[in-house]
């Protein structure tokens, strides 16, 4: 369960502050795929970064799986990250390494076991349909595959939160459509989405819930 309670964010700056939320709540099923939609500003990419500990809110608690991460001490931050998987709009891949090597690093990025990787790389791979592509290098891909193996990196260490902020922001419609698809598989297996976007479409497919920011914000007084 991830909870949103009487969230307020501003952001100051010499000239003035912005208020991104006011007293904004909302929470999260386990096994939900939600997403989040609004225009640029309304603060969608905002809690994506509270949730991953980059923004800290001005007042309120953002409480995962029962523990308020508003409270959690720095030292504790990289070992949470870890139950995240997280999927950008850019790639962020190791040019220089391939589709196999970029996840074995991942993997031992985050303290996993070198003997155990090589049977999670290929699990990950086959499941998104991608195994043929192990010995390839980023720049040898179509933007569609980069994000596949994105993807692939993202999942790999079986977390229980995905967080996803406009992964096909980069893409065609039909890698777009193919990249929303490998994301209901992975909701389908228990993971919990979270993604900022602004494709309607996307927001409104089957089995997905979706957060109006912009609706939110004209309730509350938010964006200003």
């Amino acid at each position: 369960m991830i909870s949103f309670n009487h969230i307020y964010k501003e952001y100051v700056t010499k000239e003035k502050v912005n208020r991104v939320y006011n007293d904004f709540s909302e929470q999260i099923a386990d096994g939900e795929f939600v997403v989040l939609t609004g225009e640029s500003g309304s603060g969608k990419t905002t809690l994506i970064k509270m949730l991953l500990k980059e923004v800290e809110p001005t007042s309120g608690s953002v409480i995962v799986d029962g523990k308020d991460i508003t409270k959690m001490k720095r030292s504790q931050i990289p070992y949470y990250r870890r139950s995240l998987g997280v999927l950008f709009q850019d790639f962020r891949l190791v040019q220089n390494l391939s589709v196999y090597d970029n996840l074995f690093t991942s993997i031992l990025a985050t303290g996993g076991s070198s003997k155990e990787a090589e049977a999670k790389i290929i699990n990950v791979l086959t499941m998104l349909e991608i195994d043929h592509l192990h010995k390839r290098y980023p720049k040898e891909l179509s933007g569609g595959e980069q994000q596949k193996v994105c993807l692939a990196r993202a999942i790999i260490n079986n977390p229980g939160i995905l967080l996803v902020d406009e992964p096909t922001g980069n893409l065609d419609p039909d890698a777009s459509r193919e990249i929303n698809r490998l994301l209901d598989i992975v909701n389908g297996q228990g993971v919990t989405v979270v993604m900022a976007t602004h494709d309607l479409e996307a927001a409104g497919a089957a089995g997905r819930r979706r957060i109006d920011l912009d609706q939110i914000n004209q309730q509350t007084g938010g964006i200003q």
